[in-house]
């Protein structure tokens, strides 16, 4: 499978000085499978990164899960929001939003397509 992050948009900020350093993890069934690149100072970036990983089974029957996070150059980063994908349930896989909470509060969205790769073995 192929996750594209596309774009961010997001309204909560965790730094008292300027905006978030945002970078996006991305979970497969609860595995970390990738993170996307910081970017400095911005609450609204187009990303446009690939990730790609190797599923077990159906590949549309995987659930992704996406946190948003704020890269700080002292102690830990902070979590600014997260959310969920299921390709099982949806009827496209390309260009969904997916909007992101805080202790259930609507903070923003990602933009993200996931495409399937059959691999075929010789």
């Amino acid at each position: 499978a192929v996750v594209s992050t596309q774009s961010t948009g997001i309204t909560r900020k965790t730094d008292m000085i300027g905006s978030i350093d945002p970078y996006v993890m991305v979970y497969a069934n609860e595995v970390l499978v990738g993170k996307t690149k910081p970017v400095n100072n911005t609450s609204s970036v187009v990303v446009d990164e690939l990730l790609t990983f190797k599923t077990k089974g159906d590949p549309l029957a995987i659930k992704l899960h996406f946190e948003l996070m704020d890269k700080d150059d002292v102690g830990d980063d902070d979590q600014v929001g997260s959310g969920s994908f299921n390709p099982s349930v949806e009827e496209s896989l390309e260009n969904q939003l997916i909007h992101l909470k805080y202790k259930g509060k609507d903070i923003g969205s990602i933009s993200i397509t996931v495409k399937i790769r059959e691999i075929v073995l010789v």
